[in-house]
C-alpha cells in the first residue's frame, strides 16, 4: 500500500468515524442529586437489534437539550436486553445499544466527556412470553442524568 493512499484512508476514516465518548462501562456514578432525581429517558430497540429506531432520534435530542439545560456532571447510558438468547450476545448487544445512543447523543451536541455507556444485559427480563409489550420494554437503553 502506498503511503499517499493509506493517507487517504486514514482521512476517510477521519470524517467518517463514530464520534468520541467516553468507553467506561459499567461505572455511571450513583450519587444521589437534583439531575439524577428526573425521570430517566428510554430508546426502545427491535429484538436482536442495535440500530436506532426513527423515532428515538427524537427522544434523544430531548435528551441532550434537557441534559445542557440542567448542566448535568454525567448522562449515564444503560444498555439492557430482555431474556431471550445467549447471556454473550446479550451482553454484546447490550453494549452496541448503548454505543449507538451515545453515539447519536454526541452527534447531538453533548459533550463526549460527559457521556458514560454502561450495560445492564438482561437485568429485568420480564419473560412474559405472552406479552410483546413486556419484552419490549426490556430491549432499551435507559437515559439517566447524574
Amino acid at each position: 500500500m502506498t503511503k499517499s493512499f493509506a493517507l487517504a484512508l486514514i482521512a476517510a476514516g477521519t470524517l467518517f468515524a463514530t464520534p468520541s465518548f467516553a468507553q467506561t462501562v459499567g461505572n455511571c456514578p450513583a450519587d444521589a442529586g437534583a439531575a439524577a432525581a428526573s425521570t430517566p429517558a428510554w430508546v426502545l430497540f427491535d429484538l436482536g437489534s442495535a440500530v436506532l429506531k426513527p423515532e428515538a432520534k427524537p427522544t434523544i435530542q430531548q435528551a441532550v437539550a434537557a441534559a445542557k439545560a440542567r448542566q448535568v456532571v454525567k448522562v449515564c447510558i444503560v444498555g439492557q436486553t430482555d431474556k431471550l438468547g445467549d447471556k454473550n450476545y446479550n451482553a454484546k448487544l447490550a453494549l452496541e445499544r448503548s454505543q449507538a445512543v451515545a453515539a447519536q447523543m454526541v452527534r447531538d451536541g453533548m459533550p463526549g466527556d460527559k457521556v458514560i455507556i454502561a450495560t445492564n444485559p438482561e437485568a429485568f427480563g420480564n419473560m412474559s412470553f405472552g406479552s410483546k409489550d413486556a419484552q419490549e420494554k426490556d430491549r432499551r437503553v435507559t437515559i439517566i442524568f447524574r
